[in-house]
């Protein structure tokens, strides 16, 4: 009898074992200066540093849908640039890259061991704010939206009104970092548009991207004092 339940046990953990080792890594990543919004087996997620890899996935066939963010005329959006699946293969790492204008391209190569790597979590899902691809809620401003906001703040001559009027036009609208970043080029002086960015950071939606705000100040000690200010959220 012992020897019948010490040969189940033993099969039951070689095959967890060769399930283990039959796993797929993922990683979805871009070349271009902005991160992705994906969607990838119905879960939503955002990138950081334009790269994430998903480790020990079951081998299959996942649904992937991505979003790259694309300079207008207007400001801005997430464009759809893939919309379709990926398969993974036991034992191999499927590296998925979009690149600078939208395009996509895809390798494959066995997974190779990282022993010191041995606390990696896979990242969760999220629902941006503002997101109109993630979230019905609280809706990111459209294009349209946008344009009127930047021509409001633009027929505003004093700048000390103008903050005044950004108060009111972000009340009930939320704002890319990028969309944030062209309408900070509306303040002339740097010390108003430190206080414009400071104001504007609660609503942006992509806070992960903030710290792209930086260049925009000239005077080392505005962007020094910015840096440390989204640090400190």
């Amino acid at each position: 009898m012992k020897k019948i339940l010490l040969m189940c046990f033993f099969s039951i953990n070689l095959s967890g074992y060769l399930l283990g080792q039959d796993k797929s890594n993922l990683t979805i990543s871009t070349t271009g200066s902005s991160n992705l919004k994906i969607i990838y087996a119905g879960k939503k997620y955002s990138l950081q540093d334009r790269s994430q890899t998903f480790q020990g996935q079951n081998p299959g066939t996942y649904s992937l849908v991505i979003y790259q963010w694309q300079t207008k005329q207007a400001g801005g959006d997430y464009i759809k640039v893939y919309d379709g699946t990926i398969r993974l293969t036991g034992k191999k790492h499927l590296e998925f890259t979009v690149l600078r204008f939208g395009k996509t391209a895809w390798d494959e190569s066995d997974i190779t061991g990282d022993t010191w790597n041995e606390n990696y979590t896979n990242p969760g899902p999220v629902t941006e704010p503002g997101d109109n691809h993630y979230n019905n809620n609280q809706q990111g401003v459209t294009a349209t939206q946008f344009a009127n906001v930047k021509k409001a703040l633009g027929n505003e001559y004093n700048e000390e009104e103008r903050l005044n009027l950004v108060k009111v036009v972000f009340k009930n609208n939320l704002f890319s970092s990028e969309q944030i970043k062209e309408l900070a080029k509306n303040f002339y002086n740097e010390e108003k548009r430190l206080r414009f960015t400071k104001y504007a950071y609660d609503f942006c939606w992509d806070k992960g991207n903030y710290f792209t705000l930086a260049e925009i100040f000239y005077n080392s000690g505005y962007r020094k004092d910015f840096i440390e200010y989204i640090g400190n959220r």
